[in-house]
């Protein structure tokens, strides 16, 4: 049978899907949810059957672009939109999921040719999980945290987790060549990295986010034995744990810390130890350092409208918890893009320009933590010259532990602290001027680009020898 005719039979499946769940919803009046999530799910087990439906990536890309095409008509054009788009729509937030669910399809089997198993597990977690954990917290949620868009469940977390342990165990005791420990502990670690990756996401991103993310923790993972994976796990769960203890003591939402969990234990993972500090000292340090006690400094009303994570003198909480998981992404892009090139390339050394970029962010956290009442005063300039050199300190400093505080190791470390100097009195003069004329979260955008360029002076660590 020609595969090609595969495609217009997918399309009537989903037409045929979308027609009843239409009928059904306006005979029975069901959740919206429930309803959205009885058209995912059964499309995500028609998906799994791909890799013995369709003998090309073409042929997949096709069906894809076809659907994408169908569900964004279906939202735009406002008498479908209406109508069959209902099924989709029907929750009342912004999302492109839908779109994502299709494409994450067309590349998870362009990345697993041959691979079947690489194929099925993520898309199972994404067919299953997903759902499990929107029905179990639209239905039961009660003990709810504050996500990226809104709140979710730890219900509806705990019942992801479960399903996507038993997405990935089954499949792969069953049809792999893992022992039985190495599966067990496989499935816990993924169970808790993807309930972190969908706590995180925003706007339908979890339909892309998910399985991609599943299937390159699934291929990396599949290589480790006993002790690396146990190794993997620990790290992974003090991570959480004591994040979530600390959560108390930072300007970090409870989606903002799973997403620093997320990114320490990637830092790890890739880099080692050595690649952990610079992030965890971070994210230890910057509340010491930007702590003003407003129950005997009291703030003043233009201090109000800017320092809003500061608690006003009648809250008895160290910190407002306003900053979410754009700040995580938005200190942390410049380090991930040097752990990046130095795993790529294989230059170890790059370690140098990614602690400069953790030291010029933990500045410009202190710098912007500055209150505006005299920002230009000769008080706040020695403020920022303290924060200058705290911050070179508390991030070079255990980088020469580690690296040996060697002639060349102590002149990198130098170029360091005219890096971080530079970066945090430039951030000092626009700061005013990004305050004014630009929204909090293009603030996020230019300061992950501006840390990014500064940490490009770490290079002249590298050029005087540093790290070989």
């Amino acid at each position: 049978m020609n595969s090609w005719l595969n495609i217009p039979l997918i399309l009537l499946i989903l037409g045929g899907l979308m027609l009843a769940l239409r009928h059904w919803q306006q005979t029975a009046r069901p959740n919206p949810e429930l309803v959205r999530k009885l058209l995912h799910i059964p499309m995500g087990m028609v998906t799994l059957t791909f890799p013995w439906l369709f003998e090309s990536v073409w042929q997949v890309a096709v069906l894809g672009g076809l659907a994408i095409a169908w569900l964004m008509t279906l939202r735009l054009y406002r008498p479908l939109a209406q109508g069959l788009g209902s099924v989709l729509g029907g929750v009342g937030r912004r999302s492109l999921g839908e779109v994502y669910f299709p494409l994450s399809v067309v590349i998870l089997f362009a990345l697993t040719p041959g691979q079947p198993l690489l194929y099925v597990i993520p898309i199972l977690i994404l067919a299953l999980a997903d759902a499990a954990a929107a029905l179990v917290g639209t239905r039961y949620g009660q003990m709810r945290y504050v996500a990226t868009e809104g709140y979710k469940s730890t219900e509806g977390s705990l019942s992801f987790f479960m399903a996507t342990f038993f997405s990935v165990h089954v499949p792969l005791l069953l049809f792999s060549e893992a022992g039985r420990p190495e599966s067990l502990l496989i499935a816990t670690i993924l169970g808790l990295l993807v309930m972190l990756i969908e706590a995180i996401a925003w706007q339908g991103l979890d339909n892309l986010f998910i399985p991609l993310g599943s299937f390159l923790l699934l291929q990396t993972h599949l290589a480790m034995d006993t002790p690396a994976l146990v190794a993997r796990l620990a790290v992974l769960g003090a991570l959480i744990g004591f994040l979530w203890l600390w959560r108390s003591h930072t300007t970090l939402n409870d989606g903002a810390l799973l997403g620093a969990a997320l990114v320490g234990y990637f830092c790890w993972s890739v880099g080692g130890w050595p690649w952990l500090l610079a992030p965890l000292t971070l994210v230890l340090c910057y509340p010491l350092l930007i702590y003003r006690p407003t129950a005997q400094q009291p703030l003043s009303p233009a201090e109000k409208a800017v320092m809003i994570w500061q608690p006003t003198e009648n809250d008895s909480n160290a910190w407002t918890r306003i900053h979410n998981v754009y700040a995580v992404l938005s200190v942390a892009a410049a380090g991930l893009v040097w752990l990046f090139l130095a795993q790529t390339f294989d230059r170890p050394q790059l370690i140098y320009p990614y602690t400069l970029a953790f030291a010029v962010n933990l500045a410009v956290i202190c710098v912007a933590g500055l209150s505006p009442v005299g920002y230009w005063s000769r008080r706040h300039q020695w403020q920022v010259v303290r924060h200058i050199v705290l911050s070179w300190v508390l991030l070079f400093g255990p980088l020469l532990v580690f690296q040996g505080a060697s002639t060349r190791a102590i002149a990198a470390a130098l170029v360091g602290l005219v890096g971080t100097a530079l970066g945090a009195i430039a951030f000092y003069r626009i700061q005013p001027l990004l305050q004014q004329h630009c929204a909090e979260s293009v603030r996020w955008v230019y300061r992950a680009l501006f840390t990014t360029l500064v940490s490009c002076l770490g290079l002249g660590a590298i050029a005087l020898g540093a790290g070989r």
